[in-house]
């Protein structure tokens, strides 16, 4: 039978790797996890998915394929209640994807199959719709209902992935965010700090100069980055990058080994997790 996602358990099958702390690997992330071509968006807004869509399929598409970072943007919505009313957004309020409710059960599902595989949930904005302020609480209650026991005490953030599956057979998840009087958890990790272009608008070629000069000197070794390696023109939307990705952070560049969290659209189109796994790998084996 033919094995459609050969990196689902890259973490695992790489034993090497249990030498290295979270910090020090490149993680293959998925920007804006939450908004991909199988949700069933609103039929007025199908025809704009181009510029709003970031990857392909939905949170356990992308696990499988090997992304171990999530780029997550959560919109609340009052007219709900409990878990139900937090949705991922990308940009404008109206545009609302996966939910949160669904992220929950993925990453469950996921690391019942595959339970030394390790992920981060980057929680990167957390918005109130109609101006009203975003449910901190109700996020909060929900976060630890649903996913408590498996998520990594910040104080062991420097235990190697081996010291902590020792710690803990369950506790595999980063949960990184900003923080608020609601949001105050041992459990909780500081925001990770995205480097971006800090334009809506980059092209390929400007994406390029950007990660060039960003990684003439990277962020603090000791901290969770994002590299903001995506593309987005007023034309076409989203770009795909696929070659171009594969060529700047490909075995012959030296860029990938200066990232912490590589941050693309569309990665599973690209060899982002080959990559990623290969660099951590052989860093793994170096400190035997």
């Amino acid at each position: 039978m033919t094995n459609n996602h050969p990196h689902k358990n890259w973490m695992a099958a790489s034993p090497a790797i249990d030498n290295l702390t979270l910090m020090e690997l490149v993680w293959p992330g998925a920007h804006n996890a939450g908004m991909d071509y199988d949700f069933p968006y609103l039929p007025h807004l199908q025809p704009f998915q181009g510029w709003f869509v970031c990857q392909e399929g939905p949170f356990i598409q992308q696990l499988n394929e090997g992304v171990r970072a999530l780029d997550l943007r959560f919109l609340s919505d009052e007219h709900w209640l409990g878990i139900r009313k937090f949705h991922t957004f990308h940009g404008y309020e109206m545009l609302t994807g996966r939910s949160l409710a669904e992220l929950f059960k993925s990453l469950n599902f996921f690391l019942n199959e595959n339970p030394d595989e390790f992920v981060i949930l980057d929680i990167h904005k957390l918005q109130g719709r109609d101006e009203r302020q975003f449910d901190y609480q109700g996020f909060h209650d929900a976060v630890i209902s649903e996913l408590g026991t498996r998520l990594i005490p910040k104080k062991n953030r420097y235990l190697t992935l081996g010291e902590l599956k020792k710690t803990s057979s369950l506790q595999r998840v980063v949960f990184s965010c900003d923080w608020h009087p609601d949001l105050d958890s041992p459990l909780y990790w500081p925001k990770i700090n995205h480097r971006w272009s800090g334009s809506d608008v980059t092209s390929p070629e400007a994406l390029r100069h950007f990660i060039q000069h960003t990684l003439i000197s990277p962020p603090d070794e000791d901290l969770l980055w994002s590299l903001s390696a995506t593309s987005y023109t007023k034309s076409i939307g989203v770009m795909r990058l696929t070659q171009e990705l594969n060529d700047w952070f490909g075995p012959n560049s030296g860029w990938a080994p200066k990232c912490s969290i590589i941050n693309a659209d569309y990665i599973g189109d690209t060899q982002l997790v080959a990559y990623c796994r290969e660099i951590n790998f052989s860093r793994g084996l170096q400190k035997t």
